[in-house]
């Protein structure tokens, strides 16, 4: 992972730094009994107020401070939530900082499943100036979603100067975002980077390497360990979750 290498910036500053997310969560249904549990769950784990939780941590992680929630749950199912937030600003400096700074998070839960596969996205999307970097919370956001495939962009726009007034395009040396992954994280998915870097675009691609079905099959009770497939079924399944996660991932 690559240390920060910080420009003394000087002055006016309008790099924006803009890091997205698509994340999804692939279950299997046990039996079309389990869909109404299914929704009911995917409302519960991630509603507004459990999302408001998550977003705000991720604004701490980063260093930002947060200046205003607006939250919002769907029918019948989904949720979104958006944080004005600022690079640690004093009282007085806060409303400079409302159009310059966000973090946002939709969730598109898939309310009819297909063949026994139900298919969670969630978007996030980081966008920030100064300093701080939203690299900082790769590992974070991936792991708090425990994402089944990882579809990630990361963009610099605008330009900023050091303080003797030489322009600057980007703040910070990146090569490719799967640099800035844990060791866990590389080892538990595959990884397929693309990279712009004349444009400071920087694309990255990830998929879960091995397939837990006690991670993915979802049953009324949540209980995997008293539902019972036989090896047949239990290699069925994999085969369908398998397709799934690659069909996201090879998706374009």
């Amino acid at each position: 992972m690559h240390t920060d290498n910080k420009i003394p910036l000087y002055g006016f500053n309008n790099l924006t730094k803009s890091l997205s997310f698509s994340l999804y969560r692939v279950h299997y249904l046990a039996t079309s009994k389990t869909i109404e549990s299914y929704n009911a769950y995917i409302n519960e784990t991630y509603s507004s107020e459990r999302l408001e939780m998550l977003l705000i941590k991720v604004c701490h992680a980063i260093g930002g401070n947060v200046l205003n929630i607006a939250s919002q749950d769907y029918t019948p199912q989904g949720a979104s939530v958006t944080l004005m937030i600022s690079e640690e600003a004093k009282p007085e400096s806060l409303v400079a900082h409302l159009d310059k700074s966000h973090l946002c998070i939709h969730t598109y839960p898939e309310e009819i499943p297909q063949n026994g596969i139900a298919i969670f996205r969630a978007d996030i999307e980081l966008s920030t100036c100064g300093v701080i970097s939203p690299l900082k919370v790769l590992d974070y956001v991936i792991e708090a979603f425990a994402a089944d495939v990882i579809d990630i962009d990361y963009r610099v726009r605008g330009m900023t100067r050091d303080q003797r007034g030489k322009k600057y395009f980007n703040d910070r040396d990146i090569t490719k975002i799967s640099d800035h992954l844990t060791k866990d994280i590389l080892e538990k998915y595959c990884v397929k980077d693309i990279v712009m870097g004349t444009h400071n675009l920087f694309h990255c691609k990830l998929a879960r390497q091995s397939i837990d079905l006690k991670q993915h099959i979802f049953t009324v009770t949540s209980d995997v360990d008293n539902y019972s497939i036989s090896a047949r079924d239990d290699q069925q399944i994999k085969v369908q979750l398998t397709t799934e996660l690659n069909e996201l991932f090879n998706s374009h």
